[in-house]
């Protein structure tokens, strides 16, 4: 994908922010798609094509390349910093989303 692709993507998704957070809690930046740096940015597969994910917008998911490379083609569960996540898929509405595995009865809080 191209970066004015990416930025409608971008724009679609989280609006006109400078700076967002993925959903392992890494923080991107706008202006810095395809950049291997602090805040920079990639769209990825949810469900790796490689193994049987399809391209379009249903499993794609703006990431920061260092999320990406964590979660490589583990499916359905990975860990990213220390979290363990797990991808799931919505027959209805014909879309995969990545939920935070809770590992205890407690939340990062202490509270149930």
């Amino acid at each position: 994908m191209n970066k004015e692709e990416a930025l409608k993507l971008w724009s679609k998704e989280i609006g006109n922010k400078e700076y967002f957070y993925d959903f392992a809690g890494r923080k991107i930046k706008r202006d810095d798609y395809m950049e291997k740096n602090q805040v920079g940015w990639v769209i990825g597969y949810i469900k790796p094509l490689e193994l049987g994910g399809k391209d379009y917008d249903g499993n794609t998911l703006i990431m920061h390349h260092t999320t990406l490379e964590e979660k490589g083609n583990n499916y359905p569960e990975f860990e990213s910093l220390n979290k363990k996540f797990i991808i799931k898929y919505d027959e209805i509405e014909d879309f995969y989303y990545i939920e935070k595995i809770i590992t205890s009865d407690y939340d990062e809080s202490g509270f149930i």
